[in-house]
């Protein structure tokens, strides 16, 4: 086995054991970095793989949480809710994240580049604005709560307790351990795509759609296919995140949430599927590694007393990393990883197809040139 695989396996077994040595607190951020890791990883084959520059992955991340409380809620006499069973709400929500990239794919044929990145973030403010007036929908400034999340007779919620080799197993560690799983499988599911032919028309639809047509791809369709693929992983990070912090308000999916996910992919390497949940895990971790260590750290405060407290101190460092990955390191934390456990797979390009050899002439006797006879 690979120093690298053996350095995954490693990592996977201390993250499955990390309940009965880790406190509550730090199990709940690692949920939220799951949820993060999950939604760059849909941002990452959007803008790294086909080259389509989006900031309104916060909306997508929205519909999947509140989709997930208005299917799985009753309705109440001020909220709007269909009471469904918790795994067809959450099904329900990620289908309908995914027909909101499908829906928006189309502008991506009309603009492109900086102009496309500028109409995604008129649909962000659009999207605030319709959570923050719909009240019924959103619950308005006050927000709503979450319903627990239970699958096959599991529930994920803290009313049925697990106990596991005698530890009681609350809501925070059992969403761990379903977060752990998500990660693996949209992980795998997005390396997928990306080493497989689709992966390879997406990268020739970025580098060049007129080339990319001229060799056949259907460039409509594969813009379609990565909004909508990037779309269904945000709704996916959208409902675990609601059932992970449990109480959702509309200023948690404003712009702010959406220029986040666009550092992470560039921090942990544009285009790198492990450097998108590196970039996750750095970015969510970093504001509260600092606050819990704000009285030793000097000229840093703890947050609400004024001065540059850990919130601030994280958007200097976002920043500063921001400016030295862009102009040094294009290759981010990737490229860190990349020296600990080698190298990642890039997608193959497809083979040359096989001609059939040309035929050529056997050698016949030579041609001996004819003299003309000599006359008299």
């Amino acid at each position: 086995m690979s120093r690298g695989r053996l350095l995954v396996a490693g990592l996977l077994v201390a993250l499955v054991v990390a309940p009965y040595f880790v406190t509550e607190f730090w199990l709940q951020v690692g949920g939220l970095a799951m949820a993060a890791a999950i939604a760059a990883m849909g941002l990452t084959m959007l803008v790294g793989v086909a080259g389509q520059i989006s900031l309104a992955h916060a909306v997508f991340v929205g519909i999947g949480a509140y989709g997930y409380v208005i299917l799985a809620s009753p309705s109440g006499e001020n909220v709007w809710g269909l009471g469904l069973p918790p795994v067809v709400a959450a099904v329900g929500a990620v289908l309908a994240a995914g027909i909101g990239g499908l829906l928006l794919s189309p502008l991506s044929s009309r603009v492109t580049g900086l102009y496309l990145a500028v109409v995604t973030i008129g649909l962000v403010f659009i999207w605030v604005h319709f959570l923050n007036e719909v009240e019924q929908f959103s619950g308005g400034y006050i927000g709503r709560a979450v319903p627990e999340f239970d699958i096959l007779g599991l529930n994920f919620g803290d009313s049925e307790p697990w106990h596991i080799l005698g530890v009681p197993f609350g809501a925070v560690e059992k969403l761990w351990l379903l977060g752990i799983v998500l990660v693996v499988v949209t992980y795998i599911a997005a390396r997928r795509i990306v080493q497989a032919r689709p992966g390879l028309a997406l990268s020739m639809v970025r580098e060049s759609e007129v080339a990319a047509a001229s060799m056949g791809v259907n460039v409509g369709r594969y813009k379609a296919g990565a909004f909508f693929v990037a779309s269904v992983y945000a709704g996916i990070a959208g409902v675990f995140l609601a059932v992970t912090i449990q109480f959702i308000t509309p200023q948690a999916f404003g712009f702010t949430l959406s220029t986040d996910y666009l550092v992470i992919i560039i921090i942990g390497g544009l285009g790198s599927l492990r450097g998108a949940i590196a970039g996750a895990v750095f970015v969510t971790a970093l504001p509260r590694l600092l606050g819990q260590f704000a009285g030793n750290i000097p000229f840093l405060v703890p947050v609400g007393q004024g001065g540059i407290d850990a919130n601030v101190m994280s958007v200097f460092v976002y920043c500063g990393l921001l400016i030295l990955v862009i102009m040094f390191a294009r290759g981010g934390l990737d490229r860190a990883l990349g020296w600990m456990v080698g190298p990642q797979r890039r997608p193959r390009p497809a083979p040359e197809p096989k001609q059939d050899p040309v035929p050529q002439p056997e050698p016949g006797p030579a041609l001996e040139p004819e003299h003309e006879k000599e006359t008299v």
